[in-house]
């Protein structure tokens, strides 16, 4: 779940929203296919996208029969996990879905854009931790 502009090339396969971007190399159709192997999603920061990633990587992993583990990086908008769909729907699952940990936010860091260098308009910047959730069948 990325964009031509921010997906790392050393993966074969990336997910967009955007129609656009198949020209790209891009799979447009997020959920038309399990998450199965080893993988990362970071989806776009929408409840319902990030609710909708969450299950399809739950569903993957509850019906594949090979060893599955999708390594989701959810923010966590404030200290309290309770309020956020996709952490709600992970606990009803805890043979599967496993909270590994949570980046801090004075030790978030994103790589610089190298095309950015507009000092009018600076690139916003986090104000939230990142949780990292394990959903996994093996």
């Amino acid at each position: 779940m990325a964009s031509p502009l921010d997906h790392d090339p050393n993966f074969h396969h990336y997910w967009s929203e955007h129609p656009r971007d198949k020209v790209f190399g891009a799979n447009i159709k997020d959920f038309s296919s399990r998450f199965s192997g080893f993988s990362t999603c970071h989806p776009i920061y929408h409840e319902n996208t990030m609710l909708l990633a969450t299950r399809h990587a739950i569903y993957s992993a509850a019906v594949s029969t090979e060893e599955t583990a999708t390594f989701m990086l959810l923010p966590s908008w404030n200290k309290m996990t309770t309020t956020n769909p996709y952490a709600s729907l992970c606990r009803k699952y805890p043979r599967i879905c496993k909270f590994l940990g949570t980046t801090p936010l004075d030790q978030l860091q994103y790589a610089k854009v190298p095309f950015w260098n507009n000092i009018q308009i600076p690139l916003s910047k986090h104000s939230w931790e990142l949780q990292i959730i394990a959903i996994w069948n093996t």
